[in-house]
């Protein structure tokens, strides 16, 4: 049976962070800084148009293809040129791009489908609305990107572009990486042609789980308790938007407002009716002391 954990708002950062000697201080300051992410920008991306396709299951799945600026442009190809790298093995050109995280919205009948936001650069986007070649090559690279990032199977001859609808459900705000798109040579190098999606902050996924770590105390010998630290994303400033489900085995740190979520199995038995949470809005950092059977 899990404990759904209220946090403790009134902590401060010289009680989050009380060390027990020299060295753990040093181990915390350490994991502080490993949390530091690159600059990053939100936005908001432009409707653009809505996609039906199916699954291998015969399921409706919709990507909503949407645009902003904060995306940077692929290389502008000309017709021949786009024709020329259809030829190349592996091709040299991507199509930079945000994947939103899976999430349910109801279809015309009232079925709940998988949706997800796709952002590319609005220039590029106009290109595609423009050049029918160019929005059906881009639409095959997304399916592409759907299927590797949630492990679905999309049929790549059986999708629609909807004519009276340009969003499913509603969009939701992106996260990126600032950086410069990488060169085709350097996407060649790496052999991960066609599709570069844009490092989200807050993974602009389920699941966040570099964003957390666990230490054991004392660090030899018997276990006592596991003590983690989870960093959230830096829009949290209510303690009453974060969700703790602790059972004797599993460990959920949930922020639905901001899509973040951790859900990880430990190998050790929690003492759940010990456990207690801490949460520095001022580092956006959770702490949870588990005591251990």
């Amino acid at each position: 049976m899990s404990n759904v954990l209220e946090v403790d708002e009134s902590i401060i950062t010289n009680n989050l962070l009380l060390p027990e000697n020299k060295q753990q201080d040093e181990d915390l300051n350490s994991l502080l800084k490993s949390f530091e992410s690159p600059a990053s920008v939100t936005f908001k991306p432009n409707p653009g148009v809505c996609i039906k396709a199916k699954t291998d299951k015969n399921e409706k799945v919709f990507i909503n293809l949407c645009h902003t600026k904060e995306i940077p442009a692929p290389e502008d190809l000309t017709d021949t040129e786009f024709e020329n790298m259809l030829k190349e093995e592996p091709p040299s050109w991507s199509i930079p791009m945000s994947v939103g995280y899976e999430r349910f919205e109801s279809a015309k009948d009232g079925t709940k489908c998988p949706t997800y936001d796709i952002a590319i650069n609005s220039e590029y986007f106009q290109k595609c609305e423009s050049k029918y070649h160019f929005m059906q090559f881009t639409i095959w690279i997304i399916l592409s990107a759907i299927e590797a990032k949630y492990d679905k199977v999309l049929s790549a001859d059986n999708f629609v572009i909807l004519k009276n609808r340009k969003v499913n459900g509603t969009l939701h705000e992106h996260r990126v990486e600032k950086r410069k798109p990488k060169k085709p040579k350097e996407l060649l190098q790496e052999r991960k042609p066609l599709i570069q999606e844009i490092n989200s902050g807050v993974k602009n996924a389920a699941v966040n789980q570099d964003s957390y770590v666990l230490l054991r105390e004392p660090k030899e010998g018997q276990m006592l308790k596991s003590i983690g630290y989870f960093r959230l994303p830096n829009k949290v400033v209510d303690d009453k938007d974060i969700k703790v489900q602790v059972n004797q085995e599993r460990v959920v740190v949930n922020v639905d407002k901001f899509h973040y979520l951790v859900d990880l199995f430990v190998p050790f038995s929690i003492k759940t009716d010990k456990v207690s949470a801490h949460y520095d809005p001022n580092l956006q950092v959770l702490r949870l002391d588990m005591p251990v059977l």
